[in-house]
């Protein structure tokens, strides 16, 4: 008996070492990352998968690190197997969608990105998402119902207007576009290069007046890339 629970202690000693030492690797493994000192937190990773196969942060952990490399295959792997694990872990289909499109699989980052949206058709970061996808798919139109949806759901997003009025002028329409401009000016005070990009605009609709007006506006705060468009347009 007393043999017995000498061998059940051992082995609870034994247990509790190695998860000690696992979770150790992980922390050490997340702080190398943090660090973009990517090939020793990937030597880490390894060894903490090793140790804990069936546990999915350390595949999603080391996916982040190697998408963070450039690493975009094995990455998608690492994301595929963390949602092997855990189905319902949205974050694996964030950043796999991610992958996907470095890798240009839009059509495989739009299913993903759509999978979530099927449960959470409010999710403004993966309705963007999705926009960006459908946009470097050629698919403007449902790139551009995305950000809709995405601003009537906040109207105070600058960015959100930023990347509607990129997409409109590529649309070529141009006066929603500026209508949009006007919007990021407001919400995003500090991005000058709105007037010189405003000012290109006004140029496609031939007022040339309201587009030297922008380009006046950006010399002004001292970006220098519309002197040109001034002095051929506002002399």
């Amino acid at each position: 008996m007393k043999s017995l629970l000498t061998i059940l202690t051992l082995l609870l000693t034994f247990r509790t070492h190695a998860q000690t030492s696992s979770a150790e690797i992980l922390i050490q493994a997340n702080r190398a990352t943090l660090q973009r000192d990517y090939a020793t937190a990937l030597t880490l990773y390894n060894k903490y998968i090793v140790l804990n196969p069936s546990d999915f942060r350390g595949y999603f952990n080391r996916g982040t690190t190697e998408f963070n490399a450039e690493k975009y295959a094995d990455a998608k792997k690492d994301f595929t197997k963390t949602l092997e694990l855990n189905p319902k872990y949205k974050e694996a289909y964030f950043y796999r969608g991610k992958t996907e499109v470095q890798l240009k699989e839009y059509n495989l980052a739009i299913k993903d990105y759509t999978h979530v949206l099927s449960t959470n058709p409010n999710n403004i970061p993966f309705l963007k998402l999705r926009s960006e996808a459908y946009q470097a798919n050629g698919q403007s139109k449902l790139a551009l119902a995305d950000l809709d949806k995405a601003l009537s759901l906040t109207k105070l997003s600058g960015d959100l207007y930023k990347r509607r009025a990129e997409l409109k002028a590529e649309m070529n329409d141009i006066e929603g576009a500026l209508k949009d401009y006007s919007s990021v000016e407001k919400l995003m005070p500090r991005y000058k290069m709105v007037h010189y990009i405003k000012g290109n605009l006004f140029l496609q609709l031939e007022e040339v007046d309201f587009a030297c007006d922008e380009f006046q506006e950006a010399l002004d705060n001292k970006i220098l890339v519309a002197q040109r468009a001034f002095d051929k347009h506002c002399q």
